[in-house]
Order: C-alpha cells, then structure tokens, then sequence
C-alpha cells in the first residue's frame, strides 16, 4: 500500500483565538476529505480538546491530524499514523535559549544544536521533531507520558521511525511517520526534506531540496507563501 499525506496550510485571521483555529482546522480537513471524495461535514468531526481529530464519515485506514501556531494552521489527513507539528520561531527564545537546550533529554541533540550556526533555528528543528514523535504515538496507541518522553535517536537507522522537515521565513514544520516512504501532497508547495538522522544545523533558507517521495500531483501549482483564509 502507498502511504500519503494530504496537507493544507493556511493563514487564520489576525486575532484568531483558539476556538477559531480549531475550527479552521476542522474546516480544512474537511475540504482535504473531500478531494479525496470522502463525505466529512464541517460539524461531525470530535470536538476540541477529545485527542487528534476524528469523523465517521472518514473511512480507515484513513486518519486526520492538525496543529497551529501563531495564527497558522496545517491539516493532514493521511492513509497511516503521521504525527505533525508545526511552530513559529519566537525571538525572545534566545533569551533563555541554553536553558531550554538543556531540557532536551539527549546530550548528543544538546552538543549538535550548540554547534550550529543557527541554533535557535536548530532547537525549533528539534523541537518539533519531539512533538511529532509524540503525536504520531498516541495515534498508534502508545502516547507517552510527556513531550520530552520521546526520543530523536529513533530517527537514526534502525530506530523504526522516518521524519521530513520544512524550515522557511521563521517557521518549522515536522512530520514523524513509521514509513519510510509517504508521498506527500502539499498545499501551497513545501520544500520537504527527509530527515534521515538529526544533525542539529538547519536547511538553508530557500533550500529546494524535496523529498524523493514527493508527489503534489493533483495539487494546483504554486509557491511557498501562505494563502490567507480558506483555500478555494
């Protein structure tokens, strides 16, 4: 079986609260169902605060996943367990950097980000891989007990879990799956690259490397800015 994933990132209305991204996130998976003809009403999908997002109209193995950061949202629906995280860098962070270095639980990670040239940019890489390792677990029935539970060793050879990372303008996105292809359909196009090992130094900005299981066939041409609102 060939496992995809259908993304759709979108920006919310300036001032949007919690409520309104959640509901613009139910709004985009529904219309990510619909290109793949599945009958998901805007209103049946599990409330906010139930756990990843589910519909009874959306057939298995299919299966939704969202975040939201800073007034942007990305809705996933993919034919696997995929955990997705998405967050915008925060200039104050460097303040306090070291100290939030110091809470990631591998000393290896800790040492690769201090190393970089960019290591605010290198933490949120990190970051983001943890809260995706820790989404895609509780998908398959194994949450653990917090973020920083999980492990980036597992992203190593042999460590049974592939990720793929975009870092552009501020913002990263992880995406964290036990395949070790997923074709990803992306809405505007992303520059996603497979993350094979965590080296701790970011992808230049404008890097157009793509993952070699990239497949936007079916998705309208178009560049990497985020569209405002819902998508037509």
């Amino acid at each position: 079986m060939t496992a995809y994933l259908d993304l759709l990132l979108i920006e919310a209305p300036a001032g949007s609260n919690g409520a309104c991204l959640s509901r613009l996130g139910r709004e985009s998976l529904s219309r990510l169902a619909a290109r793949r003809k599945f009958d998901c009403s805007i209103d049946g999908w599990s409330p906010r605060g139930s756990g990843p997002p589910r519909h009874p109209g959306l057939p298995a193995p299919w299966q939704a996943c969202l975040s939201h950061s800073r007034g942007r949202v990305i809705a996933g629906l993919a034919n696997v367990p995929v955990g997705i995280d998405l967050e915008s860098t925060r200039t104050r962070h460097l303040e306090r950097l070291h100290g939030l270095i110091d809470l990631l639980p591998e000393p290896q990670v800790r040492c690769a980000i201090h190393r970089s040239a960019h290591p605010l940019s290198a933490f949120y890489r990190a970051w983001t891989l943890h809260e995706a390792l820790f989404k895609l677990d509780s998908l398959s029935g194994r949450s653990p007990g917090s973020v920083l539970e999980t492990r980036l060793s597992r992203l190593l050879s042999g460590g049974g879990v592939q990720a793929w990372q975009w870092q552009h303008d501020g913002w990263t996105l992880s995406i964290c799956s036990h395949q070790r292809r997923l074709c990803i359909h992306s809405l505007p196009r992303l520059a996603i690259a497979p993350e094979t090992s965590w080296a701790g130094s970011p992808h230049p900005p404008g890097n157009t490397r793509v993952s070699a299981a990239l497949d936007a066939s079916g998705i309208p041409d178009c560049d990497s800015r985020v569209p405002p609102g819902l998508i037509q």
